[in-house]
C-alpha cells in the first residue's frame, strides 16, 4: 500500500510540474506577440500585408485591429489555463467571507483600471496604435495621472489575483503555493512585458545584445 501511495504522490508531483511548465509557456505567448508588435511595428505590418492579408482586409485595412483580434484569439491560451486550473484541477469553493471581500475589492480595482484605460485612450491606443503609426491623443487624466505605471497591465494582474483570492476555498488549505501558481506566473509575465518586452530602453538593450535592432514605426 505504501508503494502505491509513493507512486501516486510521484505521479501527482509530475502532473503538477508538467502543468506549471505548460502554463508558463502558454501564458507567455501573448506577451511575446505584443513585444514583437511594440518593437517591430513595421515587420508586423508586413506580416499583415502578406500572410495575414485576409485578416487585414476583414479589419478594413487597420493594423491595430489585426493586433486586437490576434490578441483576442491568443486570449484562448490565458483563459484556457485559468479555466483548467480553477474548474478541472481542483474542487470549486469560495473563500471565507473576509477573503471573499478582499478578493472582490482587488478584482474590482483591476476592472476599474482596465475600463479606465480603454475609456482614456480607446482600443486603438491599447492595441499599439501609436507604434503602428496612428494618431492616438495623449491622455493626462485617470488612470495616467496616478503613480501606477502601465495601469492596464496592473489591472489584469489585479483581476487574476482577485479571482483566485475569491476562490481560495477549503480545498486550498495547505496548498497556498499551488493555489496561487497562475497569479504568480501571470504577474511574472506582465512585469516582463512592462520592464522588458514592451520597454523601449530595457527591451532595446536586450535586442542589441542579441544582435537585433528595434524598428520604430
Amino acid at each position: 500500500l505504501k508503494d502505491w501511495r509513493t507512486v501516486a504522490k510521484s505521479v501527482c508531483r509530475s502532473v503538477r510540474a508538467m502543468f506549471a511548465f505548460w502554463a508558463f509557456v502558454l501564458l507567455g505567448i501573448e506577451r511575446f506577440l505584443y513585444g514583437y508588435i511594440y518593437h517591430f511595428p513595421e515587420s508586423f505590418k508586413k506580416v499583415c500585408d502578406g500572410p495575414l492579408k485576409e485578416v487585414l482586409k476583414w479589419d478594413d485595412g487597420l493594423y491595430w485591429l489585426v493586433a486586437k483580434h490576434l490578441g483576442v484569439v491568443i486570449k484562448v491560451f490565458q483563459f484556457g489555463v485559468i479555466g483548467y486550473d480553477l474548474l478541472i484541477c481542483r474542487s470549486f469553493g469560495l473563500a471565507s467571507p473576509s477573503l471573499l471581500v478582499l478578493g472582490v475589492v482587488v478584482l474590482a480595482a483591476g476592472q476599474v483600471l482596465n475600463v479606465s484605460v480603454f475609456n482614456a485612450i480607446g482600443a486603438m491606443g491599447v492595441y499599439y496604435g501609436t507604434q503602428l503609426g496612428y494618431t492616438v491623443p495623449w491622455c493626462n487624466g485617470f488612470p495616467y495621472n496616478t503613480p501606477i505605471s502601465d495601469p492596464q497591465y496592473w489591472g489584469v494582474v489585479l483581476c487574476v489575483w482577485g479571482m483566485y483570492i475569491c476562490l481560495c476555498g477549503p480545498g486550498a488549505e495547505g496548498q497556498v503555493v499551488r493555489h496561487f501558481l497562475i497569479p504568480v506566473l501571470e504577474t511574472f509575465w506582465y512585469v516582463c512585458s512592462m520592464k522588458l518586452l514592451e520597454d523601449t530602453k530595457n527591451g532595446g538593450t536586450a535586442l542589441r545584445a542579441m544582435g537585433l535592432k528595434r524598428r520604430d514605426a
